[in-house]
């Protein structure tokens, strides 16, 4: 009965150690209930919320590092638009042939940095191509301008190329839509920051303002494709897509203000999670924060109670070795 009692208490002692022990590494009470009183109605809903917050917290990241990148790969877009601008408005038809072959193959190679920083990735997910993040917002730059060149037919004439690209972008049964677009055209996805916000990360590659940035660069780049064409031609198709690259620019300022807007909403609700998350941390610690004197007391006494268990087992069991001896 006397082991029995012992080995009772050296539990009951270990156990006191191990809770004052955490206490002390976690700076909490153990017991939740008795200090909140008996009511943990408040603590349970203070500690709720925060959970909610810290899940909340975690798609604010994801979303400022969605917009950001965006923004960024906008900017690279836009600067793309601007150079090629400059360079193609400098072509005139009594521009030499040399001229307007090296403006030819550069417009080229600008359609296609335009497609690839269209068609960059953020991890395993597209930017540009809405809810079908799986796939790349748009084809090849070669597929998109050889089903145009088919359109055109063989035509040589001014008028009839830049209708054909005007139509190819812009009709909603055109090239650009069934063949050029590879995204969604479904509504934008959305990020879901707290219980009544919801920010829409709505630009993708079929956005007004960066297709006319696109249909620009085709005009410009869809000379050195067809056969035929007399040097005139070439420089007021070159000269025509920087018209159109010019002129995108407004429109695709409006997207990038948009996800301008976009940036500094979730900043805004970032801010406001932060100081609630601060404000509710500070009244949880009120009800939780253990006293590290006070715990640090009692540790003490428990080691010491411990202690005294332990020389009065072994003192027992030298008795008990005695009387067996007798």
């Amino acid at each position: 009965m006397q082991h029995f009692h012992l080995q009772r208490n050296n539990t009951a002692l270990k156990t006191a150690l191990n809770s004052l022990t955490g206490q002390l590494s976690s700076g909490e009470v153990s017991d939740k209930v008795k200090a909140s009183g008996g009511d943990t109605t408040r603590f349970n809903a203070i500690d709720n919320r925060l959970k909610v917050l810290d899940s909340f917290s975690q798609s604010i990241k994801e979303t400022q590092q969605i917009l950001s990148t965006t923004q960024v790969l906008l900017d690279n877009f836009d600067s793309k638009r601007d150079a090629m601008t400059g360079s193609l408005l400098l072509v005139i038809p009594d521009s030499s042939d040399f001229q307007i072959e090296e403006a030819s193959r550069a417009a080229r190679n600008s359609f296609d940095g335009l497609v690839s920083t269209l068609n960059t990735r953020l991890g395993d997910e597209s930017l540009f191509s809405g809810t079908a993040v799986n796939q790349a917002a748009l084809t090849s730059p070669a597929v998109m301008l050889a089903d145009i060149v088919t359109q055109i037919g063989g035509s040589t004439d001014f008028n009839v190329i830049t209708a054909t690209v005007n139509t190819w972008f812009d009709d909603p049964a055109g090239g650009f839509l069934t063949l050029g677009y590879q995204g969604d055209l479904g509504e934008k996805p959305e990020r879901h920051l707290d219980n009544d916000t919801r920010i829409k990360l709505g630009v993708r590659a079929d956005d007004a303002g960066i297709k006319a940035v696109l249909k620009g660069a085709v005009l410009a780049a869809v000379g050195q494709e067809l056969l035929g064409l007399d040097k005139r031609t070439q420089a007021a198709l070159l000269f025509e897509g920087g018209l159109q690259l010019q002129s995108a620019a407004d429109d695709l300022a409006q997207v990038k203000g948009r996800i301008g807007y976009f940036e500094g909403e979730v900043e805004r609700i970032a801010i406001s999670q932060s100081s609630e998350i601060s404000a509710l941390s500070m009244a949880r610690n009120l009800i939780t924060q253990a006293d590290p004197f006070e715990v640090a007391t009692e540790l003490k006494a428990v080691q010491l109670q411990l202690e005294t268990h332990y020389a009065m087992t072994a003192r027992l069991s030298r008795l008990s070795l005695v009387e067996y001896l007798r």
